[in-house]
């Protein structure tokens, strides 16, 4: 459950982020290059955040509460949830999936790694060119582990089956042109820190450029 008090925080963080003054009508510091439809939109789902805050998530529960979700901000007619999520974030996708201005602005939130597993595929899926896959380390370091019985858990097996948050999976299926994550801090002056967004420009056996 989550405390009105956090989107309180976020709308006033955000603010200070945009140099926004803290009593401007702007929901959330107004983030979001967006047209004016959008930003229309946006707004409705800031408002309704803030005010969802202040309703029955702060009830006592037990876990669950019925929540009215206005009809504006829904996606109603679909046959497909993956395919109609992506489709109303990225409009025009193929036409734009290497602009850094449309793909910074646009954003997926999902519940879990399988959903983030599915939209992904399906969004290099959508992409031309030929795909390539990258794996990882498929052996065990011996040499500081003293318990001989952890290696009978342990198999390369069970580790390149591990999918956790943070972490990217055992296999990774990219082109050129796909949107990318970089988890390391190289050169935060250039950019090149943990969460930069990049672009996948030329694949290699066992290196990626990316802009």
């Amino acid at each position: 459950m989550a405390s009105k008090f956090c989107f309180q925080a976020l709308d006033k963080t955000l603010k200070d982020v945009m140099s926004t003054d803290s009593n401007s009508k702007l929901i959330f510091g107004g983030k979001g290059g967006r047209t004016d439809v959008e930003t229309k939109e946006i707004d409705q789902f800031s408002k309704w955040l803030l005010k969802l805050g202040e309703g029955r998530l702060c009830e006592p529960n037990d876990g669950h509460a019925e929540i009215d979700i206005p009809r504006e901000i829904l996606i109603e007619q679909f046959d497909d949830p993956i395919v109609a999520i992506v489709d109303s974030t990225y409009l025009a996708f193929l036409d734009n999936h290497r602009s850094f201005g449309y793909l910074k602005s646009r954003a997926i939130l999902a519940s879990t790694i399988e959903v983030v597993d599915q939209i992904n595929n399906h969004v290099l899926n959508m992409m031309p060119g030929e795909s390539k896959e990258y794996y990882s380390s498929n052996s065990v370091d011996h040499s500081e582990i003293h318990d001989n019985s952890i290696m009978e858990v342990l198999t390369p097996e069970f580790l390149s089956s591990l999918r956790t948050s943070g972490l990217p999976n055992h296999i990774i299926t990219l082109k050129v042109g796909t949107p990318i994550m970089r988890m390391r801090n190289i050169d935060q002056s250039e950019g090149l820190y943990n969460g930069t967004r990049l672009i996948v420009t030329k694949m290699a056996n066992h290196v990626l450029e990316a802009e």
